[in-house]
């Protein structure tokens, strides 16, 4: 609810909107993370922070690989 007041998004701002975002995570999103983590093939990547820090951030666990 807070990104709301700051992001100009208005669907941010929608606690409905937000509640089905978890919803939607819980049910698709969190059991693909864990078949990658039990396969050693999953980074966390923070997703807070200015989109330079987040782009830094998922390049720090890129590149080594590629």
């Amino acid at each position: 609810m807070n990104r709301g007041k700051t992001s100009g998004r208005t669907d941010d701002s929608d606690e409905a909107v937000i509640r089905k975002r978890f919803a939607v995570y819980l049910a698709e999103t969190s059991p693909v993370a864990a078949h990658y983590q039990k396969a050693g093939k999953f980074q966390a990547i923070p997703g807070e922070g200015t989109v330079d820090e987040i782009f830094q951030s998922l390049c720090s666990k890129i590149d080594p690989v590629i």
